[in-house]
């Protein structure tokens, strides 16, 4: 069960993780004094917008912050971001396909991604 730090608009699922991205996070941040994974947006790639993870730490926490915690480890979103980018029940898996593995994100706001995934627009964009 994820819990937040801060009031999620109304109806708002939340950040919702796997299993396996659960578990892949948990590999990343062993042993490192951590709070976990900052997840944000950067202006990149053909489609206009691409996912960016950093690690976390609690002092780099602040006011403008939801705080989603799974446990062992927490997701930081800044708020503007989270209500632009990520609001509405947006997903995280980790999958391993052969050489290929990596984080997908199932994101209710995007409106097209790019044909290699890395990069999208947001349904707002798509419809200008």
């Amino acid at each position: 069960m994820t819990q937040t730090l801060n009031q999620l608009p109304e109806n708002d699922p939340g950040l919702i993780l796997s299993d396996s991205v659960q578990k892949h996070l948990k590999k990343l941040l062993h042993g490192k004094d951590l709070l976990g994974i900052r997840l944000g947006i950067k202006k990149a790639g053909c489609s206009g917008y691409e996912y960016v993870l950093e690690f976390a730490k609690e002092s780099q926490i602040t006011a403008f912050d939801f705080v989603f915690h799974f446990g062992d480890f927490s997701v930081v979103i800044d708020k503007e971001i989270y209500l632009k980018f990520f609001k509405g029940g947006t997903q995280m898996d980790y999958s391993k396909e052969g050489i290929n593995e990596g984080i997908k994100f199932d994101n209710p706001n995007v409106g097209h991604q790019c044909g290699c995934g890395e990069s999208f627009t947001l349904v707002d964009e798509d419809e200008q």
